[in-house]
């Protein structure tokens, strides 16, 4: 009996002698295995890391230039640069109505992503002869300028875009303008294309801040949707051509009517930072009297 528990107790001894042996090995390999970690994990600094993202901040901006100056037509919506576009467009409305403008539109920077787009109205033109029940002694058309709209956009980064629009009562004549002070926030997202396109689409939701008695409530979305290619490369007398159709979906929440455009604009680069061009347009899903039945527009940018 003595014999067996000797036995045991040399036993437990060894197994006790075993497990210290196995720790010790254990705790003296830890350092080592910590500091081949350390080693393997590299020291990177918090200034390092704001370099990092600062390179890359960089590369977006450096992207999205290239694509504004591969263009070269004036027409990214992310162009800031300093423009002069001034046009003329002929409208004829569902109900006979005719409108003629001629409109100082130019872009006046402010950052390198911050830009104001402007639209002042140079003359416009009224012919109602031909719209159907005008009272008796009613003018049969009206002449003077309209009113003045500014549009305000921040580049967010590559492809977003967020903005305010303003359309100020400037107009000489009741009949050339809609009496009241509108505003709109504006959210729009450009995606770039091969070739130096891109497509655009910019929405526009128009209320009124201030209204004259009299004038229509104003509850309005307005969508503008682009799609611009190069034809051919500048250089030669038959290079520099794009096209840019645009779609304009509309939505009066007061009238509860739907209606849209869709304009065709060609241009040609006459020489850099000099474009020409025309667009014809049709209204498509037209319901009230007062939608865009056909439209025709010809102007000039002129930027630097």
């Amino acid at each position: 009996m003595t014999s067996i528990t000797l036995e045991k107790n040399t036993s437990l001894k060894y197994l006790l002698f075993i497990s210290l042996l196995v720790a010790a090995v254990t705790l003296l390999g830890l350092p080592a295995a910590v500091a081949q970690d350390e080693a393997d994990t590299p020291d990177v600094s918090q200034e390092q890391i704001e370099e990092y993202n600062e390179v890359k901040k960089a590369a977006k901006s450096e992207r999205v230039e290239e694509a504004v100056e591969g263009n070269k037509t004036g027409t990214d919506p992310r162009d800031f640069s300093l423009k002069w576009m001034p046009f003329y467009r002929y409208q004829e409305l569902e109900n006979g109505l005719t409108q003629q403008d001629l409109t100082a539109f130019g872009t006046v920077p402010f950052l390198r992503n911050l830009g104001m787009f402007y639209e002042v109205p140079l003359a416009q033109y009224r012919d109602f002869s031909d719209v159907p029940g005008l009272p008796s002694g009613v003018p049969t058309d009206a002449i003077g300028v309209g009113d003045v709209d500014l549009k305000f956009l921040y580049a967010l980064g590559d492809n977003v875009l967020l903005g305010t629009d303003f359309v100020l009562p400037t107009a000489t004549d009741p009949a050339l303008a809609g009496n009241a002070l509108l505003f709109a926030p504006i959210v729009g997202f450009v995606f770039d294309t091969p070739f130096y396109g891109f497509i655009a689409a910019l929405n526009l939701y128009f209320f009124d801040v201030y209204k004259e008695a009299g004038a229509p409530k104003t509850s309005r979305y307005v969508g503008r949707v682009f799609l611009m290619q190069p034809l051919t490369k500048p250089g030669p007398w038959w290079g520099g051509f794009f096209l840019l159709p645009e779609w304009q979906p509309i939505y009066d929440f007061e009238a509860e009517d739907y209606s849209s455009w869709i304009g065709v604009e060609l241009g040609k680069m006459i020489s850099p930072g000099r474009i020409a061009y025309i667009k014809p347009g049709w209204g498509i899903s037209n319901s009230e009297t007062t939608d865009r039945k056909n439209t025709l527009e010809a102007g000039f940018r002129w930027f630097f």
